[in-house]
C-alpha cells in the first residue's frame, strides 16, 4: 500500500514538473518577443543612422578627391601675369575645373553625382607666397570666391604655421570646397539628432613652384 502511494505522488510528480516546464518555456517565449518588440525600433533606427552616415562620407570622399586632383593639376600653371599682376583666369579655371569634374555633365552622366548650389555652397581657390616665416596671400584682392558663401579656413598665418621652422620659401596652392549635404534617407529620428542640411568641407594644399618667392635681385 505504501508503495503505490508513493508510486502516485511520483507520478503527480512528474505531470507537476512537466507543467511548470511547459509554462516557463511559454513564458520564455513572451519574454523573448517583449525583448524583440522593444529592441526593434532601436536597432532600426541605429542603422538607418549608419546608412545615412554611409551616404555622407561617400560625398565628403568625393569632395576630398575633386579637391585633390584640381590642387593637383593647376599646381603646374603659373597665377601670374608676365607683368606679376594676378592673372585671374588661373583662379576662374581651377574652379570651374573643379566643377567639372564634380558635377554632372548631363541626364545621362551618373557616374558624378553632386551638383554644387550657388546659394550655400562654394569653392574657394587661394595662392599663398611664403617667405622667412611670412605668407602672402593671392589674389592681391582677397582669396578667391566662386558664389561667395563661405570664408577660407585658413589664414596667411595659418599657412606659415603649417611649415616647420627654416624651411625654404615655397609657393602653395589651397583649393577648398564647402557642400551642404541634404540627407538622403532624412527620417526624423535622424534629423533630430543630425542637422539637415550638413555642411561637408574639404581642402587639399598642393606646392605651387610658380608662386615659389624669388630672392631680391642685388644691385
Amino acid at each position: 500500500m505504501l508503495t503505490h502511494i508513493i508510486e502516485n505522488l511520483l507520478q503527480f510528480k512528474g505531470l507537476f514538473a512537466k507543467r511548470r516546464a511547459r509554462k516557463q518555456k511559454k513564458s520564455h517565449k513572451a519574454q523573448s518577443l517583449v525583448e524583440i518588440a522593444i529592441t526593434f525600433p532601436v536597432l532600426l533606427m541605429l542603422l538607418s543612422g549608419l546608412v545615412e552616415f554611409g551616404f555622407m562620407l561617400n560625398y565628403y570622399l568625393s569632395l576630398t578627391d575633386v579637391t585633390r586632383e584640381t590642387a593637383r593639376f593647376f599646381s603646374n600653371f603659373d597665377p601670374f601675369n608676365p607683368d606679376g599682376s594676378d592673372d585671374l583666369t588661373f583662379y576662374q579655371n581651377a574652379a570651374g575645373f573643379l566643377i567639372q569634374s564634380l558635377e554632372p555633365r548631363d541626364a545621362q552622366d551618373t557616374t558624378k553625382k553632386i551638383q554644387l548650389d550657388s546659394a550655400a555652397d562654394d569653392i574657394i581657390i587661394s595662392v599663398f607666397s611664403v617667405s622667412g616665416g611670412t605668407a602672402t596671400l593671392f589674389p592681391t584682392s582677397g582669396e578667391y570666391h566662386w558664389f561667395n558663401n563661405d570664408s577660407s579656413r585658413f589664414s596667411t598665418t595659418d599657412i606659415a604655421s603649417q611649415l616647420v621652422g627654416g624651411a625654404p620659401n615655397t609657393g602653395i596652392l589651397l583649393v577648398e570646397v564647402f557642400y551642404d549635404y541634404h540627407q538622403v534617407l532624412a527620417f526624423p529620428w535622424v534629423t533630430a539628432f543630425v542637422p539637415d542640411p550638413v555642411t561637408l568641407y574639404a581642402y587639399t594644399m598642393m606646392p605651387l613652384a610658380a608662386a615659389e618667392p624669388t630672392p631680391t635681385p642685388i644691385p
